[in-house]
């Protein structure tokens, strides 16, 4: 018999602001995320309005919409977590990840950009098509997209829960209700033209938040000298880059490891990069690339400072540890700063959630009611209809990712596990090198997309299930298969392995085979 834990929507403590000034705000930030989906809607006639605001965005938007759909609720929840728990060696992600912005605007904002000029590309799915001439790669790439969203969506409505409590002290089952019902709203209403805008202003909030953050908690912690001597007193791998991830050796492989996955996997997350589509001419790219990458690096100014502040208090036996590591974020932020700070930052995560989700709901949607069906031959002509399905498609995924969160915390571990890898080791290859290489062929893009899903779910998906599924079948395949060939370290994440491997598998079976990239295209990538 299978035995998988159910209902684990606990709310014993998750800290509750009981401040008016906290709630106030944000009751606030919800009316203005649902008046910006109402505005979104009346602004949004077709399907490319709904998915790419018609093209329409300029250098700062898109710029702090590209920052905020990766940091969203990570920084705030997910961040401090990591740092309590690892100390300074988890700032290898903080390092890594305003690098991606970087390498991302380089190998694929204009390419990105010039492709929904020259063609009529609304998804990735669109441009994978029109890269490769295949079918199959469109459907692949549909298939990536649902599974991703499906495993971002249900993570992110998690949080949401969370922060539905944090604001407005109700029970988490119906923040998550609550929640979820208003992510559909403000999704249906204002499609992309409502996220990017509400991205926009949950940036600003976050940034200028994060810096108050930081002051507050240098200032909690005796200042940073004293706070890295209480780490290292109680444990000198706190305060190492490399300390808590094993030996040398393998600790070094590790940062490798997470460098990897975080500044070249960035470039192959759709939920940014279909972004470029958006831009409303070339000139907006120019400095996008910095900005999100600066802006990204103060808003991980919460993670970092909140993070170490609170782990060497409790290790110098200043506050007792009457929290989880989850909770590091909103307990520092709601009992050691001010209530508007505290406000703004609740409520900037509240949008950050809403927004990034509705990133995710518009290119799930658009896979299952765009790309699939075209990639099976059954495309929907009319322009209306096709923007009224990928609406209701939204309420699908909305549905489908609270029921997983509600019912099984295992099945959102799981897909969490899966999540920033799977697009990763998915698209990395297929889309950056296949717009930077006039080598690549449609055999390689197929090749990497089944090798990268494959490899994320016998590495990722089965060690998650074995963990929390009670199931002999699944405890003998993750010991005596998946455990057995992994070649590397527990502690190096499979992610960045799979990165890599589906990318030496593009380019070996590319090399392999040939193909004919069309011309416009081909003058695309040699420009």
């Amino acid at each position: 018999m299978t035995n998988v834990r159910f209902i684990p929507l606990q709310q014993e403590g998750i800290p509750v602001a009981d401040d008016p000034v906290i709630l106030a705000l944000g009751t606030i930030y919800l009316i203005l995320v649902l008046l910006i989906g109402v505005w979104g809607w009346i602004r949004t006639d077709t399907t490319a309005d709904f998915l790419i605001t018609g093209k329409s965005i300029g250098t700062w938007v898109l710029a702090l919409t590209a920052f905020s759909v990766i940091q969203s609720g990570f920084g705030f929840i997910g961040g401090p977590e990591l740092v309590y728990l690892f100390g300074s060696t988890a700032l290898w992600i903080f390092f890594s990840a305003p690098l991606g912005f970087l390498i991302t605007w380089i190998v694929l904002a204009k390419r990105m950009r010039i492709l929904a000029e020259i063609r009529h590309v609304l998804t990735l799915g669109d441009a994978t098509f029109v890269r490769y001439n295949s079918n199959l790669v469109r459907g692949l790439t549909g298939l990536a997209v649902v599974l991703g969203v499906i495993a971002y969506l249900a993570v992110n409505l998690a949080a949401i829960q969370f922060v539905m409590r944090a604001i407005f002290g109700i029970p988490v089952i119906w923040g998550l209700i609550a929640g979820a019902v208003i992510l559909l709203l403000y999704s249906a209403f204002g499609g992309m033209i409502a996220g990017v805008w509400t991205d926009f202003m949950q940036a600003i909030t976050m940034a200028v938040g994060a810096v108050f953050v930081f002051v507050y908690a240098i200032s909690f912690g005796g200042g940073m000298e004293n706070i890295m001597r209480n780490l290292a007193e109680a444990d000198p791998a706190l305060a190492s880059p490399f300390g808590t991830l094993g030996g040398t050796e393998t600790a070094i492989l590790v940062g490798l490891a997470w460098w990897t996955l975080f500044a070249i996997g960035a470039a192959g997350q759709p939920h940014l990069i279909t972004k470029f589509y958006m831009s409303r001419d070339m000139n907006v790219l120019k400095w996008g690339a910095p900005i999100a990458a600066l802006t990204y690096a103060i808003s991980s100014l919460i993670a970092f400072s909140a993070g170490l502040a609170m782990r060497a208090m409790v290790e110098a036996g200043q506050i007792d540890e009457t929290f989880a590591a989850s909770e590091v974020g909103p307990v520092f932020v709601l009992e050691h700063t001010g209530s508007v700070v505290a406000g703004l930052i609740l409520a900037a995560l509240l949008a950050a959630i809403m927004s990034t989700s509705d990133s995710f709901l518009n290119i799930g949607a658009a896979a299952i009611t765009r790309d699939i069906p075209r990639a099976l031959g059954r495309p929907i002509k009319r322009n209306k209809t096709e923007l009224r399905l990928t609406q209701v498609s939204l309420a699908v995924l909305t549905v489908l990712a609270t029921l997983v969160v509600m019912f099984s915390d295992a099945l959102v571990g799981i897909l969490g596990a899966i999540s920033w890898g799977f697009f990763a080791a998915s698209f990395v290859p297929v889309v950056v090198l296949g717009l930077n290489w006039t080598g690549a062929t449609r055999e390689g893009a197929i090749a990497a997309l089944v090798v990268g899903m494959s490899y994320n779910i016998i590495y990722n998906v089965i060690p998650e299930t074995a963990g929390i599924v009670d199931h002999s079948a699944v405890s003998w395949v993750n010991e005596n298969i998946v455990m057995t060939t992994y070649p590397f370290p527990e502690a190096v994440p499979a992610e960045a392995i799979s990165l890599l491997i589906t990318m030496a598998v593009f380019i070996i079976v590319s090399i392999a085979s040939q193909d004919d990239t069309p011309a416009d295209i081909k003058a695309l990538i040699e420009r």
